[in-house]
């Protein structure tokens, strides 16, 4: 009797069916194991050599002990697929040929190769409806909880391009006959604009400018006001993230909402001016154009979960910034529950980060440390690197706070390895942490991390790392003439 028909489901996350309704496993005793699964189902052919497997899932391994993670891995994923494979039995689903792993052309199906099956066929020989149906099957997020995996881009990279082809299929679909359109290049800067938010949240910053500037020229050249509007805030938010700050505001005075712009956009326009201002250090300016913004996202009727959510903890980071700690519990008190509701599991983790920051300074350091690693749980399946590196480094220094210095060890150079290859902010605030952590027991060597990141900070732009280094330094001389 053939095996029953294994399903692997990669878009929308990482998910095992069977045919026959055989319970799976959910929770996998080896991480190693599920990536091996993952790493097959994107493959070509779903077929990659031994060395392949191990340069992914342990990259700093020496070769003995990568092999040894890699037997016990492949051990663990067959068993996973096939609980009741016998210990020494053949896999239905993962085999092995030589050197090659392979999963079993027969018996498994992968999702993402249905989907672009169907994108080929429809761009093919296919009508709107053909083409509306296979850009819904390619329409939910490849393995979000693997977002920055640098061995997940490719294949993200290849699904992004197809779902451009697909929509300017459609466009060019709907597009009435002998007569000119706009539809097509406005589909493609929207989809310029999903791309660039995916950029800008793994920490591709420089990359994110280029795309989200070519989507603002294009509506420019159609003469949609609203659509210039919300790409400029797309814009001057990273490009706030840098040095770019003076570019970013005069991105966002040259598209203002016109009179009758809706309260969402509104909301947005003044969520990145914001953004801007506090990025600078201009704290009381920032704190009114999030009020402003707030009021946007409330006004009409205009509910909306996201802009609320962000506006208020746009509010506490302002509050806090410039002094006034002791107003900003109200505003991250009141971002939570719409940050829950939005199901944005990047801006949930943002708002418990306010809320991790809010508690800090006010020594409720137990709580802090529930906001703080809820926050970097939610940045990690989110797949932002940055952000991550940022939650490990306040945990840091939670952590040392309490006294729990080989936690704030370990998570400071968690976070500076993280950051490395960003550079900038995050890695200005990552060098800080792990400068607090060594001050004590190695002040030599914390001096040099704040130089570095001192110029880091200066390179990113960022009053806050700015700041954040400065305070490092004076907290480092004031332990040195203590010690003497």
């Amino acid at each position: 009797m053939p095996p029953p028909m294994l399903r692997i489901r990669l878009l929308g996350g990482f998910r095992l069916v069977r045919e026959d309704g055989a319970p799976l496993v959910e929770r996998w005793s080896r991480p190693g194991a599920r990536t091996l699964v993952k790493l097959l189902a994107l493959a070509p052919d779903h077929a990659l050599h031994r060395e392949q497997v191990m340069a992914a899932c342990w990259p700093h391994a020496e070769l003995r002990s990568a092999l040894g993670s890699l037997r016990v891995a492949l051990h663990t994923a067959r068993h996973a697929l096939e609980p009741e494979l016998p210990p020494r039995g053949a896999s239905a689903y993962l085999t092995a040929d030589g050197d090659l792993l392979r999963l079993a052309p027969h018996t498994v199906r992968v999702d993402t190769d249905e989907a672009e099956a169907a994108a080929r066929r429809a761009l093919r020989h296919g009508g709107h409806r053909a083409l509306t149906r296979a850009l819904e099957a390619l329409s939910g997020e490849l393995l979000p909880e693997d977002r920055h995996a640098p061995w997940a881009e490719p294949a993200r990279e290849r699904l992004a391009r197809r779902r451009a082809e697909l929509r300017r299929a459609l466009a060019a679909a709907g597009r009435p006959r002998g007569g000119r359109s706009v539809r097509p290049e406005a589909d493609a800067a929207r989809v310029r604009l999903d791309w660039a938010l995916h950029l800008d949240r793994s920490g591709r910053y420089a990359e994110a400018v280029t795309v989200v500037r070519e989507a603002l020229g294009s509506y420019e050249r159609q003469g949609q006001r609203d659509a210039c509007t919300l790409a400029a805030a797309r814009l001057a938010e990273v490009l706030g993230r840098g040095p770019g700050a003076d570019e970013a505001l005069a991105v966002l005075a040259a598209h203002p909402p016109g009179p009758g712009a809706p309260d969402p956009l509104r909301a947005a326009h003044h969520m990145a001016h914001s953004a801007v201002l506090s990025y600078c250090g201009r704290y009381e300016e920032g704190l009114a154009a999030a009020r402003a913004a707030e009021h946007c996202a409330a006004a009409g009727g205009a509910d909306d979960a996201v802009l609320l959510a962000r506006s208020r903890a746009q509010q506490t980071v302002c509050l806090g910034l410039s002094g006034l700690a002791h107003e900003a519990a109200g505003p991250a008190a009141a971002a939570l529950a719409p940050a829950e509701a939005s199901g944005d599991r990047a801006l949930l983790a943002t708002v418990l980060s306010v809320l991790r920051e809010t508690e800090r300074r006010a020594g409720r350091y137990g709580d802090a440390l529930t906001h703080g690693h809820r926050a970097l749980a939610l940045a990690e399946q989110a797949g932002r690197p940055t952000a991550t590196a940022f939650e490990r480094a306040n945990l840091a220094e939670l952590h040392l706070l309490r006294g729990e210095r080989a936690d704030a060890r370990r998570l400071a150079l968690a976070s500076v390895e993280l950051a490395e290859p960003f550079g900038g902010t995050a890695l200005a605030f990552a060098l800080t942490a792990l400068a607090r952590v060594r001050g004590g027991t190695a002040p030599k060597e914390a001096t040099r991390l704040l130089a570095r990141a001192g110029r880091c900070a200066a390179a990113g732009g960022h009053r806050q790392a700015i700041d954040e280094v400065r305070s490092a330094r004076a907290e480092l001389r004031a332990a040195d003439r203590t010690g003497r």
